[in-house]
């Protein structure tokens, strides 16, 4: 089954009023990363990026100019995600932003059925907890090495990670291999079975030696 991993980065967190300035997705299928990715950034149009906003994630207006708007490039976004169940940590938030863009231009909008918000799985995993990317990261000791600020695409990366374990993880593998090695337990040999050993002749033996000698460059070498 193809997912979706994605994330945005916004000019603020008001849907109607801001823009999406970057947004990621990173493919996966059967719940393994296919190094299939698309990562773009947007020029919020005469919104100006706030200084609080801009200690987020580093991206403000001068550098976002050269890009073409979220609006105008959404297609493209739309055909790379296709019908694919799409893996978001605030899902809500994420999908309000990407959804009031496409109203804007008259595009039909994602449905939040398609979504699966990694926040609400962490919180029912780990209620009382604090459930941000950086936390879980923490608690699963995953690096955050690469991540000064956030970063649509660095973001998604982190996420692959956190869904996996949110998923089960290492320890659901485990398992999985705890149950293949238990059903190979039940393919015991008979209690009266024998080994048969198979022993070669003398005139056999001297024959085998004679066939290796005109081997050149045998693979066991």
């Amino acid at each position: 089954m193809r997912k979706l991993i994605l994330d945005t980065e916004t000019s603020g967190l008001d849907p109607e009023k801001d823009r999406i300035i970057e947004l990621a997705c990173v493919e996966m299928v059967d719940d393994s990363p296919t190094g299939e990715k698309y990562h773009r950034y947007y020029n919020p149009g005469n919104i100006i990026i706030s200084n609080e906003a801009e200690q987020i994630h580093g991206l403000n207006n001068k550098f976002l100019e050269k890009f073409p708007t979220f609006e105008k490039s959404s297609q493209e976004f739309l055909d790379f995600i296709k019908d694919s169940q799409l893996i978001i940590h605030n899902a809500s938030f994420d999908l309000s932003m990407i959804n009031s863009s496409l109203e804007r231009i008259g595009k039909e909008v994602i449905s939040s059925s398609r979504t699966v918000c990694t926040l609400e799985m962490s919180r029912k995993m780990f209620p009382g907890s604090k459930n941000n990317l950086n936390a879980l990261c923490r608690r699963f000791n995953i690096s955050l090495e690469n991540r000064e600020k956030h970063g649509a695409l660095t973001d998604c990366y982190l996420l692959i990670d956190v869904y996996i374990e949110l998923l089960g993880g290492k320890q659901e593998r485990l398992n999985l291999s705890q149950n293949l090695l238990s059903n190979t337990e039940k393919f015991k040999a008979p209690k009266d079975f024998e080994p048969i050993l198979v022993r070669l002749s003398d005139e056999e033996k001297i024959l085998h030696e004679e066939l290796l000698k005109k081997i050149n460059g045998p693979i066991w070498n």
